[in-house]
């Protein structure tokens, strides 16, 4: 519904071929911004779930889904603080001064902050954070009044019906979920990028007992990572089916020498390329004909 960091907006079309047909459980494990549920055909199921280890973020969904309509009205009353830099400053302190504050849920006006701070921040390419600066759109229609506009269509209305919300530990997610008709989709912070995550501690430990945890399961999933050497290990391509996709960053540019523009003039830089990979513990028919070897 938004842009967040390490999103899956502009990837859906390639990933969601790659998901099974048939769950009737659908988990989002580290849900974000939730992308993978907004695009594809596959979802809703009869029960979704989205979990993030942000609270302020299962704040968001849950004010969402609980009453959209209210939230809708909360959001529209901070139209007039859009682009406003002491607003975003004073709202910036409230939620990281103490940002791991427990706090009930839903709480409307704090999800309305959150989401100010969250579609006016200029990222560079990191998360929202204590010391991220606004950054004002006063040439296209700023992203706060976008995302707040999505209350009043169908087609996100409709899948935040059948939708609830998890704070909890993966792991503990993963357990409390786990059946033969479960179908999780997990995309963790990616290895040794961690630190891009709003007040995340997710290491390496934890990256190793996640891919053990899953090997165990009941369920299916799709696992989204970059290559790293022990993925090898961990996942042996003969023992799980593997896809890569040939992805071009969003997040800033690179410098090149002799980069150029589409009509060949000299370029500042240039996006960069990345394979994105795709573990399974399931084979797709029809969904694997560009598996190519690193």
């Amino acid at each position: 519904m938004f842009s967040y960091i390490g999103g899956k907006s502009v990837h859906s079309k390639w990933l969601d071929p790659l998901f099974p047909d048939d769950f009737s459980t659908y988990v989002e494990v580290f849900g974000g911004a939730f992308w993978m549920y907004w695009k594809s055909t596959k979802t809703p199921a009869t029960t979704n779930i989205y979990n993030d280890f942000n609270r302020h973020l299962v704040n968001v969904f849950t004010c969402a889904f609980t009453d959209p309509g209210h939230f809708h009205s909360v959001l529209l009353s901070y139209y007039p603080w859009i682009n406003d830099e002491d607003k975003y400053n004073e709202f910036r302190t409230e939620i990281f001064g103490d940002f791991e504050r427990a706090f009930n849920i839903p709480d409307y006006d704090l999800a309305a902050k959150y989401m100010f701070l969250q579609t006016h921040h200029f990222s560079g390419g990191t998360g929202l954070g204590p010391t991220t600066k606004i950054y004002k759109e006063l040439k296209y229609k700023p992203k706060f009044i976008t995302f707040t506009e999505k209350f009043t269509q169908r087609k996100y209305l409709e899948k935040l019906d059948v939708m609830s919300c998890e704070n909890m530990d993966c792991r503990d997610l993963i357990r409390k979920y786990d059946h033969k008709d479960t179908f999780f989709y997990i995309d963790p912070p990616y290895f040794k990028m961690e630190d891009y995550y709003t007040k995340n501690s997710f290491g390496y430990n934890d990256h190793i007992e996640l891919i053990e945890l899953m090997k165990q399961t009941k369920g299916r999933w799709a696992l989204s990572y970059y290559y790293f050497d022990e993925l090898e290990q961990l996942l042996p391509r003969d023992q799980y089916v593997w896809h890569e996709e040939k992805t071009i960053s969003v997040n800033g540019l690179s410098k090149s020498d002799g980069a150029t523009t589409k009509n060949g003039k000299p370029a500042k830089g240039v996006r960069t390329s990345r394979t994105e990979i795709v573990v399974m513990n399931y084979h797709k028919e029809n969904s694997f004909d560009n598996l190519f070897e690193i």
